[in-house]
């Protein structure tokens, strides 16, 4: 386990992510973020890669996180939340141990940019989502600044990387909606590092 997977599966990063969503501040403005992605959920959905819970806690009854910190699946698991451990893949998810029209979303916030094979990650989602009778991914990423901000981070995604590697339709899927937050504008996220793109994904027909 490299010391960056050390960090991520870590108890010190579980704790502080359980500390930040705890802060009444940080949870109103998160509030604001999480709103908009909500809009776009159709049903019972997957978090894939939630964290200490933001969406999760706010997704419709039947939700079910996926998450790689087992400290963190623990925390969710004691506020009644569904949560499974992520299981490994070369591609970056598994999602062979779900069930077949069980959900109607799968939401992936702030996790794509973390791979360097992005597109081809996005790809093989978007196919699995499509044997699962999954109608709609949505997924966020992180504005120029943010981006910057992270040594995780790995690739840059915005809508020109979706159009230049050919997702704006991939297996049987197509974008429906893409939009930046706070404000509308691509060139925020030069300034602000807050600043995220939030793309929708709906299965054709």
């Amino acid at each position: 386990m490299t010391m960056t997977q050390q960090e991520e599966f870590g108890r010190a990063y579980a704790d502080r992510q359980i500390v930040r969503q705890r802060n009444p501040f940080r949870k109103l403005v998160k509030s604001f973020y999480v709103s908009r992605v909500l809009q776009h959920v159709d049903g019972p959905a997957i978090d894939m890669g939630c964290g200490a819970g933001q969406i999760l806690e706010r997704l419709p009854a039947g939700s079910i996180g996926i998450e790689v910190n087992p400290y963190l699946i623990e925390e969710l698991t004691r506020r009644g939340l569904r949560a499974m451990p992520a299981a490994e893949s070369q591609d970056g998810f598994n999602l062979t141990a779900l069930s077949p029209n069980e959900f109607g979303t799968l939401v992936l916030s702030h996790v794509l940019e973390h791979f360097d094979n992005a597109h081809q990650v996005l790809r093989n989602l978007l196919h699995d989502c499509g044997h699962l009778g999954i109608s709609t991914v949505i997924i966020v990423v992180p504005g120029e600044t943010g981006y910057r901000s992270d040594p995780t981070h790995k690739t840059f995604v915005d809508m020109d990387y979706l159009r230049t590697h050919e997702m704006v339709e991939s297996e049987g899927f197509h974008i429906t909606h893409h939009s930046y937050f706070p404000g509308d504008l691509r060139i925020i996220g030069k300034l602000f590092v807050y600043h995220e793109l939030m793309v929708v994904y709906r299965m054709t027909g």
